[in-house]
Formats: structure tokens, sequence, C-alpha cells
């Protein structure tokens, strides 16, 4: 059975039946409504940090500049300000701009004129330029929301921009330029994720080296933290492999797809959320259900622990080690 398409609705009102604060053909009112549906993202923003609750893993790609071995990561909001937008338009104007608005914030408003993903190309006086053109005129002056973008905040492959991680589980650097050397131009090299601990051993940092072996990855906030050992002196694409946040739900009519065990979970768990708020006793049978569909999802997204493996000939007898190539796994 393919993975179904819900709304957030749908699950606040399969969770109010379950307390039994909806009979079987009602639905939850506009208050009722705005209010689970706060309660049901803070469920999800919870679930977020628990790695068997993790749907998948997102793919993220940037640039390394060569002789920086330190980055900040994530594209945080910053704050609001107003103005007026002309249709086919890419200058705001009207504005009062912020202290912290940066070239590279990426930009939003309130009624969707701003496209997608639209970013901070210049900031004037009283004006504000985006990457790309309104989608139709806002006359009257209306709300902009802006983020802080940190050194990495924008995929360097599609543009999306990229949230702080809540967890890396895996990197590597795609090679790019290779020094006049075409032969290992494409080549991946693996980046061991390393503990604070191991990081702090390092007795000398910012030593050079072609591309990167290990990554710490401090999470601070609003803007997390990466330093690389060593420092890169080549060109390179780092690929970095983060859980996927569970979507913060803007409406409750909102579409989106659920893989299989996920709607039951969610129901069934916010109905336990909801009770106090509606003077529900939680039956013992609800806790069990909640509990099973919980351990469902988890079976689910658990991975088999990672086993050891070698090169194979490795196990043979000694041969020419080119290791400057493939880290002593390439062998002629």
């Amino acid at each position: 059975m393919a993975a179904a398409s819900t709304t957030a609705l749908d699950l606040i009102t399969g969770a109010l039946r379950n307390i039994n604060a909806l009979e079987s053909a009602e639905t939850p009112n506009a208050v009722d409504t705005a209010d689970a549906l706060q309660v049901l993202n803070d469920l999800l923003d919870s679930w977020s940090i628990e790695h068997l609750f993790v749907i998948s893993q997102t793919e993220n790609r940037f640039i390394f500049n060569p002789g920086q071995y330190q980055y900040t990561i994530g594209n945080p909001l910053g704050g609001q300000f107003t103005g007026t937008l002309a249709a086919g338009s890419a200058v705001i104007s009207g504005v009062t701009p912020p202290s912290t608005l940066i070239v590279g914030s990426m930009i939003t408003d309130v009624q969707g004129a701003v496209p997608a993903n639209a970013k901070v190309t210049a900031i004037g006086t009283n004006t504000i330029t985006i990457s790309a053109n309104a989608l139709f005129a806002v006359s009257a002056p209306e709300v902009f929301t802006f983020t802080v973008p940190g050194d990495i905040a924008y995929d360097s492959s599609t543009g999306a921009p990229i949230d702080l991680p809540v967890r890396i589980t895996n990197c590597f650097t795609r090679i790019t330029v290779g020094n006049g050397d075409p032969a290992i131009e494409g080549l991946d090299y693996q980046v061991r994720i390393i503990t604070r601990d191991k990081y702090a051993a390092l007795g000398l940092k910012g030593i050079a080296g072609p591309w990167p072996t290990d990554l710490y990855y401090d999470r601070t906030f609003p803007l997390g933290n990466l330093y690389f050992y060593p420092n890169p002196s080549m060109g390179g694409e780092c690929h970095l492999w983060t859980d996927t946040v569970l979507g913060n739900l803007t409406s409750p009519t909102q579409a989106f797809n659920l893989p299989q065990g996920y709607a039951r979970a969610l129901k069934t768990n916010l109905a336990i959320e909801l009770a106090a708020e509606y003077g529900k006793a939680v039956a013992p049978t609800l806790v069990v259900r909640a509990k099973e569909a919980k351990n469902l999802v988890r079976s689910l997204n658990a991975v088999p622990g990672v086993e050891a493996f070698f090169d194979q000939h490795i196990l043979k007898s000694r041969r020419a080690d080119a290791g400057w190539i493939l880290h002593g796994g390439f062998y002629t």
C-alpha cells in the first residue's frame, strides 16, 4: 500500500474522536482546530529529535572555500520589515532596512507575492532588491520576513535553504578541481563524524590538507558550527546527510504524505496530548495503541548496525599502494 495523503485536520479530527471529544460525523470548530494544530506541531517538533522517528535523510551540498575549515550552518529567521512590491518588479520599496538584514537573506511575505527561495541581492537606503520578480503587485505596505543565513545556508545544487541540522549522519567530499590531476576529479572521499573530545585532541586544527577527513558538528543555536580537519586546500563539494525535520504545518487543510504507520501513531499520540485540554481521561486501551503505533514506526526506521568491511585486496598478497588516490584502497 502506498503512503497515504492526509491533512492536519484529518489527524486532529481522528485524535479528538479517540478521546470522545467529537462524535462520529463531527468536525472541530476553527478555534479548537487552531489550538490542536499548535499541539500537533509541538509533537512533530519533539519527534524530529528522536532519530527513530525520522522519515528520511536530507542530502545537503555546498562548495568548500579553500583555506576555510570552520563554517556556520543554517538559515534562521532574522526579523520583519514592511514595504510595497509592484507586479513583475524585484524591488521592494518604502523600506527601512533592518540592521540584521544582509545580502543573501531569504525573503517571504504574508500575501505570497515573493517567489519561493527569493534572496536579497542589494540593500538600498529605502529599497531592497530580491533575486526574483514579484508574482503580483502589493500596493499597500505588507509584512516581509527575512532570514539571517550562515556560511552554509543554501544547497549549491538546488538553491533550497538548509536548516539547522538536528543531526549529521554522514558526510563525504567530492573532488571538483584536481589541481591539474584529472585522475582524482569526481572521486568521493569519506569524512568521519567525530566527537568534540576527538576534535579537541587534534594538535594543529588548521593544518592544510587536500580534503578533510574528519568533521565535528557543534549544534549551537540559531546557527550550528562545522569544524573540518584538515583544512581543505583543493576545490571540493561537501555532501552532508542530515535527519529530515518533520514538517511544521501552517494550515489545517494543507495536504501532505505520510509513510505507512505514521497516521495512526500521530492520531493516537496526539489524542493523549489533547486529552488534558479537553478534560478527558485517557483510556488504558488508547495508551496501549499509541505505544504500539510508536514502536511500529521505530521498527520501520531502525537500521542494522554498521558492519566492518574491507577492500578485498587487503586480504590478498601485498600490491603497490597508490593510497594518495583512495586512502590506501586503490590497487593496480
